[in-house]
Protein backbone atom coordinates (compact mmCIF):
# COMPACT_ATOMS: atom_id res chain seq x y z
CA UNK A 1 0.00 0.00 0.00
CA UNK A 2 1.09 3.67 -0.66
CA UNK A 3 1.38 6.34 1.57
CA UNK A 4 -1.29 8.47 1.37
CA UNK A 5 -0.80 12.21 0.80
CA UNK A 6 -0.65 14.30 4.45
CA UNK A 7 -4.19 16.71 4.06
CA UNK A 8 -3.43 19.89 5.23
CA UNK A 9 -6.02 22.47 7.32
CA UNK A 10 -9.46 21.80 6.28
CA UNK A 11 -11.63 25.02 5.92
CA UNK A 12 -15.52 24.85 6.36
CA UNK A 13 -17.55 25.46 3.09
CA UNK A 14 -18.80 28.31 3.89
CA UNK A 15 -15.76 29.96 5.10
CA UNK A 16 -14.03 29.18 2.09
CA UNK A 17 -17.43 31.59 0.42
CA UNK A 18 -16.99 33.68 2.43
CA UNK A 19 -13.69 34.57 2.24
CA UNK A 20 -14.14 34.47 -1.61
CA UNK A 21 -17.64 36.73 -1.12
CA UNK A 22 -15.17 39.22 1.02
CA UNK A 23 -12.34 39.20 -1.34
CA UNK A 24 -14.18 39.91 -4.47
CA UNK A 25 -13.56 36.52 -6.13
CA UNK A 26 -16.00 34.95 -8.23
CA UNK A 27 -19.91 35.91 -9.21
CA UNK A 28 -20.79 35.54 -5.29
CA UNK A 29 -18.81 39.35 -4.41
CA UNK A 30 -19.71 41.10 -1.68
CA UNK A 31 -20.09 44.33 -4.18
CA UNK A 32 -21.69 42.59 -6.82
CA UNK A 33 -25.17 41.68 -3.90
CA UNK A 34 -26.43 43.81 -1.31
CA UNK A 35 -23.66 45.43 0.27
CA UNK A 36 -23.34 47.86 -2.32
CA UNK A 37 -26.88 48.99 -1.63
CA UNK A 38 -25.91 49.29 2.53
CA UNK A 39 -25.25 53.17 1.89
CA UNK A 40 -28.93 53.41 1.08
CA UNK A 41 -30.68 51.76 4.40
CA UNK A 42 -30.60 54.24 6.67
CA UNK A 43 -33.04 55.99 4.82
CA UNK A 44 -35.32 53.08 4.50
CA UNK A 45 -35.28 52.58 8.41
CA UNK A 46 -38.66 53.35 10.10
CA UNK A 47 -40.34 52.90 6.45
CA UNK A 48 -43.43 51.05 6.56
CA UNK A 49 -43.16 47.22 5.55
CA UNK A 50 -44.14 46.98 2.21
CA UNK A 51 -42.20 50.34 0.73
CA UNK A 52 -39.37 48.88 2.28
CA UNK A 53 -39.58 45.61 0.60
CA UNK A 54 -40.78 47.21 -2.87
CA UNK A 55 -37.57 49.38 -2.63
CA UNK A 56 -35.34 46.60 -1.71
CA UNK A 57 -36.82 44.58 -4.74
CA UNK A 58 -35.66 47.16 -7.32
CA UNK A 59 -32.20 47.52 -6.41
CA UNK A 60 -29.91 45.32 -7.88
CA UNK A 61 -28.02 42.23 -6.90
CA UNK A 62 -30.49 41.71 -3.81
CA UNK A 63 -32.13 38.50 -4.95
CA UNK A 64 -33.56 37.40 -1.88
CA UNK A 65 -35.10 38.96 1.27
CA UNK A 66 -35.89 37.73 4.12
CA UNK A 67 -38.20 39.50 7.24
CA UNK A 68 -38.82 38.53 11.19
CA UNK A 69 -39.45 39.97 14.03
CA UNK A 70 -36.60 41.15 16.38
CA UNK A 71 -35.48 38.42 18.18
CA UNK A 72 -36.52 36.11 15.80
CA UNK A 73 -34.56 32.50 15.33
CA UNK A 74 -33.08 32.86 11.38
CA UNK A 75 -30.31 31.15 9.90
CA UNK A 76 -26.57 32.39 10.18
CA UNK A 77 -25.61 31.23 7.09
CA UNK A 78 -23.98 33.90 4.44
CA UNK A 79 -25.81 34.90 1.25
CA UNK A 80 -24.04 38.26 -0.52
CA UNK A 81 -27.38 38.65 -2.39
CA UNK A 82 -30.23 38.38 0.35
CA UNK A 83 -31.24 41.56 2.68
CA UNK A 84 -32.49 40.98 6.25
CA UNK A 85 -35.09 42.96 7.22
CA UNK A 86 -36.33 43.37 10.70
CA UNK A 87 -39.98 44.64 11.45
CA UNK A 88 -42.16 45.14 14.54
CA UNK A 89 -45.36 46.83 14.08
CA UNK A 90 -45.39 47.05 10.47
CA UNK A 91 -42.10 49.23 10.85
CA UNK A 92 -38.48 48.47 9.56
CA UNK A 93 -36.19 49.19 12.46
CA UNK A 94 -33.12 47.12 10.83
CA UNK A 95 -32.18 46.38 7.49
CA UNK A 96 -28.64 43.82 7.67
CA UNK A 97 -27.31 42.00 3.91
CA UNK A 98 -26.11 38.40 4.37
Amino acid sequence: MGDAPAAGPVMPRGAVLLAAALAGIGPAAAEDGCARHATAFPALIGGAEADVLAALRAMPGIRTIRTGAPDSPMTQDWRPDRATVIVAGGRVLRITCG
